[in-house]
């Protein structure tokens, strides 16, 4: 096969050939690799004791099967007659890819110890700031690994990064300044967890929001409202705000109006008040007279009603909206039964004649 022989930018049709035999090979045998582990090796590992197996696999199938790639590049590499500096580049390439190989593995290895063996041991102890240190231990060794596979990938790349660590210390300041709100989230998060303002499923209220808290990150604290949905609130506003934590409190106060209409006469007044009492002293969910009274007063003549103010105590503060609708409900219903009428707005026009 001459035609093999043949001579295309300084090499052979036939190291071409086998150039891209062996990158598709080793395409094909990481196939069959992940096909083996999946089909064979896992279904073994699942039948042992330990989870270190399992573990061991989930962390090492991708980066393997990249290795296999990133090795046969380099023998394919070989079968080309390249120039001194394209070699060289080839060569810097294939470590890059290793460097970057490495650093996935790595990543990937203690983030599953951390999950699979210390968070287990953090959930057994009797306090809670381990609990909230992890993620932040988690994160922060990623970061890590990241910046040391950064730092040999650029290398490799022909930077010089003795230079670059120079630079960056010169150019410290700028940065400190830009990645000011960065660095206040991340220690307001610190705060956060050490400070214990509150902890993961409390309900906190924090300016118009109130939920309850679903993560502490290292920049933003999550907190799932009562209409369900999420809130993400940077940690340094966390500090800065006034914080009231609804779960540590052993009553909730609620405090409202009631507006019944002006030609009420005094005695349906005062039956108001005391159909307001007899529900509140009667409610499972609110607190008695020996704990913290409720309390029901005509406090005010308003623009178009006469104003109740009632205040009570609520015990149990996940029953909030079914307390509030069975105290209302019943409010309503007797309201109507003694013939005691709601306020709304109303305005009456006097004209003179002539």
């Amino acid at each position: 096969m001459a035609w093999l022989s043949s001579v295309y930018f300084g090499n052979t049709l036939r190291q071409y050939l086998l150039f891209f035999s062996i990158i598709l090979s080793a395409f094909l045998i990481g196939k069959v690799i992940l096909w083996v582990s999946a089909n064979i090796i896992r279904k073994a590992a699942a039948k042992t004791k330990t989870k270190l197996d399992d573990l061991l696999l989930d962390v090492t199938e991708g980066p393997l099967v990249f290795l296999i790639t990133v090795i046969a590049l380099w023998f394919a590499d070989q079968q080309l007659t390249l120039s001194v500096a394209m070699a060289t580049r080839m060569g810097n390439v294939v470590k890059m890819l290793l460097a970057a190989d490495v650093g996935w593995f790595l990543v990937r290895l203690v983030d599953a110890m951390l999950v699979h063996y210390v968070q287990p041991l953090t959930a057994k102890t009797k306090t809670d700031l381990d609990d909230h240190l992890l993620p932040f231990m988690r994160k922060l060794i990623k970061i890590l690994i990241v910046a040391m596979t950064l730092v040999v990938i650029l290398d490799n790349a022909g930077y010089d990064v003795g230079t670059l660590l120079a630079g960056l210390g010169i150019g410290g300041l700028a940065f400190a300044l830009a990645a000011k709100d960065l660095l206040a989230n991340i220690f307001g998060g610190l705060t956060v967890i050490f400070d214990k303002p509150f902890r993961l499923g409390d309900r906190i209220k924090i300016g118009d929001h109130e939920g309850f808290v679903r993560e502490i990150g290292m920049r933003t604290t999550r907190i799932e409202t009562l209409a369900s949905t999420q809130v993400i609130v940077p940690n340094s506003k966390v500090t800065e705000s006034f914080v009231e934590n609804v779960s540590r409190e052993q009553y909730r106060r609620i405090l409202f109006k009631l507006g019944i209409t002006y030609d009420t006469p005094p005695g349906k007044v005062k039956r108001a008040k005391e159909i307001v009492l007899d529900v509140l002293s009667k409610h499972k969910n609110i607190a008695s007279k020996d704990e913290k009274p409720p309390k029901v007063a005509f406090t005010e003549f308003a623009d178009f009603s006469l104003n109740i103010q009632v205040l009570y105590w609520m015990k149990d503060t996940t029953l909030y909206f079914e307390t509030q609708d069975e105290v209302n409900s019943q409010i309503l219903e007797r309201f109507n039964k003694a013939g005691i009428e709601f306020a709304f707005p109303t305005r009456t026009i006097y004209t003179k004649k002539g």
